[in-house]
C-alpha cells in the first residue's frame, strides 16, 4: 500500500489485525512501527524475525523515503530527521495517535529522532544493534568494555573487501556491493549462526545511489548530548557478536535514557530477533505489557 505525503510517497505493509477477536468487546491492539535499517534497503529482512508478533500486535512496517518499493526521490532528500518527518506524518495519515517504534541499526537512529521530534507519539521505543552513533567513542565508564572487531574473525582479501565498503572516499558499484555482502555478510551473524545469512537477504531489494547515500551520512550520526530530551520507555538489545554495532555502543545509549531496560544476547550478532527470536520476542512482549 501506497501514502502521499507532504513531499514524498512511501510504501508500507499491515502485518495483524488492529482489533483483538479473542474476547468481546473487541479491543484495539497496540501498534508497532518497524524502521529497517542498512544502506539503502528495504523493510524486508526484518519480516522474519519480526512478523509473528502480529498475535499481539499490529505491526507497521515501512520502507523509508526513496527506498524499497517507496517513490524515488532524491538522495540529498535522505536525512535521518525527514525520515523521522515521514514517520510522524505517516502516522498521523493513519490515524495512529501513538506507536511503539521499533529501529534496528540505522533504523534505530530514525526511531530516536522520531521519539526527540515527536514525543507524544511514542509509547516506547525497542532499539536493536543501536548507539548514539559510530563517532561517539567510549569513555573511562567503559574501557576494557569487550568490543568484538571482523578482524577477529577475518583476515587477507575480506578484510580489504570490508575497509572498502565502509571507507572508500568515492561511490562504490553495484560489482562491490555484491562482493562485499556475498562474502562479508554471513560474519554479521554470531559464529554459530552464520548459516542464517542467506535467509535474511533473500529478498531484499537495494538502490545503488541510496547504499552510497547511507555510507555517507552513517558514519555521522550522532545523537550524544540529545538522547535525554528521550523520556519514554526504552528497550535496548544487542548481541555480543555483532562486530558492526559493537554492545559498547548500545551500552552507552542504554546508560543515557532515562527509562532504560538494557539486554545483551549471548548467542547473537547484529541480527538478534532472528538469531535467538525467542528470547527476543518473550523480552518485547514483556516490555510493551509493562508499558501498554
Amino acid at each position: 500500500m501506497f501514502a502521499k505525503l507532504t513531499e514524498t510517497t512511501l510504501f508500507f505493509d499491515v502485518v495483524g489485525a488492529g482489533l483483538d477477536a479473542t474476547n468481546f468487546p473487541l479491543k484495539d491492539k497496540p501498534v508497532m512501527v518497524l524502521l529497517n535499517g542498512g544502506y539503502g534497503f528495504d523493510h524486508a529482512y526484518l519480516r522474519q524475525g519480526l512478523d509473528d508478533l502480529a498475535e499481539d500486535y499490529q505491526l507497521l512496517y515501512i520502507d523509508m523515503r526513496g527506498q524499497g518499493r517507496s517513490f524515488p526521490t532524491t538522495a540529498s532528500s535522505i536525512t535521518f530527521e525527514k525520515m523521522a518527518d515521514d514517520v510522524s506524518e505517516l502516522m498521523a495519515v493513519l490515524g495512529i495517535d501513538s506507536a511503539f517504534i521499533f529501529g534496528h541499526a540505522s533504523g534505530s537512529f530514525v526511531a530516536q529522532k522520531v521519539a526527540m521530534r515527536y514525543p507524544s507519539k511514542v509509547l516506547g521505543l525497542i532499539l536493536v544493534s543501536s548507539s548514539m552513533g559510530m563517532s561517539v567513542l567510549p569513555g573511562k565508564d567503559e574501557e576494557g568494555y569487550p568490543t568484538p572487531f571482523l578482524k577477529d574473525r577475518v583476515q587477507g582479501d575480506a578484510l580489504d573487501i570490508a575497509h572498502h565498503f565502509f571507507y572508500y572516499a568515492f561511490d562504490i558499484t553495484e560489482e562491490d556491493y555484491q562482493t562485499y555482502f556475498n562474502q562479508i555478510g554471513p560474519y554479521y551473524m554470531a559464529p554459530s549462526k552464520m548459516d542464517l545469512y542467506p535467509g535474511i537477504f533473500k529478498f531484499v531489494i537495494h538502490k545503488m545511489d541510496l547504499v552510497n547515500r547511507f555510507r555517507s551520512i552513517t558514519p555521522f550520526y550522532n545523537s550524544l548530548g540529545k538522547v535525554d530530551q528521550i523520556t519514554c520507555p526504552c528497550l535496548v538489545l544487542a548481541g555480543i557478536h555483532d562486530w558492526a554495532t559493537p554492545t559498547v555502543g548500545s551500552f552507552m545509549l542504554s546508560k543515557k535514557l532515562s527509562n532504560c531496560q538494557y539486554v545483551e544476547f549471548d548467542g547473537s550478532g547484529h541480527f538478534l530477533f532472528i538469531e535467538e527470536h525467542q528470547r527476543f520476542k518473550d523480552l518485547v512482549i514483556q516490555f510493551v505489557t509493562d508499558h501498554s
